[in-house]
């Protein structure tokens, strides 16, 4: 735990080392590779918190599984401590009353058929003392296999209970395990959290710089640009798939929103008043919580995963009829190129983006070559947000 602690200490005093040296060094060129650098950087320690908290809600699930586990097991030792106590109390008149029975069928082996004998008035009363003695030889004989039996079942319920105590020593074990690394996962989320608040921060700060910077603004639509050139690129060579449902273009208008969220960036170009530029958006932006999955509209093959500026991790899915659609500014992605998935298939998480100050998605709809403007696919519920 201290080990992790000054590792988190250290990686926080380099972190803001570098911060510190960015804000005095002049902006250029670079700014925008460090911007995308954080990016990536801070996508990684979301992922990574992403996965320890799911690990984390597994560990809580088995600690609580195996607290009703004990409850139940306290239980059982309790009843049978109840047993055992009772018997314990029946112990020495049993062990008495079977010795007795040993006893007794001796003594009626050894003298029983004798004394009858000589104490009989005749055949018949000797038949009688004879018969008599049977009985009692076998009431004796069942007493003792009872006695013996009682025992037994003394013994046998004490092995289950100590069977049952070394059991519960065990859960009380693999419980303190799990407490241990439960904690140990919750001070690795503290300590990322930290962390990727420090990155967020940045990212940030180092976008206001470029806001400022007409120079850097041209610069990043210019690598905005060639991203969605590139993405063309992929369309272009990605792989024929057939669906096996209806089309995707009898989906016009009903598709489902891939995530929930506000529509903060339109489709088409757009003037930039202060470069007197005209520059594109491809797709829509959608401004969403942290955490809130990216799921894909309809059932497809994804054809690529790649890294772009401006756009973070991009997911491109081909669905039937040469249509694709394009999962952008991710923080992580859930699938791997040549995987089927189904609209309901988690493609990844929300990445985010200095630009908004904010977690987003970027969304688009390709129609062969042709872009689309995605909010004439989308069922319209949300429209209005």
């Amino acid at each position: 735990m201290l080990k992790r602690f000054l590792t988190v200490i250290c990686a926080i005093l380099l972190f803001a080392a570098t911060v510190q040296g960015a804000r005095h060094s002049e902006p250029g060129p670079d700014l925008l590779s460090r911007i995308d650098s954080l990016g990536r950087e801070l996508s990684g320690i979301e992922q990574e918190i992403r996965q320890l908290g799911a690990e984390s809600g597994d560990l809580r699930d088995s600690l609580a599984a195996l607290d009703g586990a004990l409850d139940a097991q306290a239980i059982v030792v309790a009843r049978l401590d109840s047993q055992y106590r009772i018997l314990e109390a029946e112990r020495q008149p049993l062990l008495k009353l079977l010795t007795r029975a040993v006893l007794s069928e001796v003594r009626l082996r050894r003298w029983a058929v004798l004394d009858a004998l000589l104490g009989s008035d005749g055949p018949g009363d000797f038949m009688r003392r004879r018969a008599s003695m049977t009985r009692l030889r076998e009431s004796t004989k069942q007493r003792a296999m009872e006695s013996a039996a009682s025992l037994r079942e003394l013994e046998a319920v004490e092995d289950r209970s100590l069977s049952e105590a070394a059991r519960l020593d065990d859960r009380k074990r693999q419980v303190a395990t799990i407490l241990t690394e439960l904690a140990a996962r919750e001070s690795e989320l503290l300590n990322a959290r930290t962390i990727a608040e420090l990155q967020r921060t940045e990212l940030v700060r180092q976008h206001a710089t470029v806001l400022k910077s007409d120079a850097l603004l041209l610069e990043r639509h210019r690598q905005v640009a060639a991203s969605v050139d590139t993405m063309g690129a992929y369309l272009r060579r990605a792989a024929t798939f057939d669906a096996a449902t209806e089309t995707f273009l009898s989906l016009r208008g009903v598709l489902p929103w891939p995530t929930s969220g506000s529509v903060v960036s339109r489709f088409g170009k757009k003037q930039h008043r202060k470069l007197d530029t005209v520059t594109e958006n491809p797709g829509i932006d959608l401004r969403v919580d942290d955490g809130a999955p990216v799921r894909a509209v309809a059932r497809g093959q994804v054809t690529a995963v790649t890294w772009l500026r401006g756009f973070g991790h991009v997911c491109i899915v081909q669905h039937e009829g040469d249509h694709h659609t394009v999962y952008a500014k991710l923080g992580e992605i859930a699938v791997e190129p040549g995987d089927i998935i189904d609209s309901s298939t988690i493609v990844g998480y929300p990445g985010f983006d200095p630009t908004q100050d904010a977690y987003a998605v970027h969304f688009e709809v390709w129609s062969g070559k042709e872009k689309q403007d995605p909010l004439t696919w989308l069922a319209p519920a949300k429209k209005a947000q």
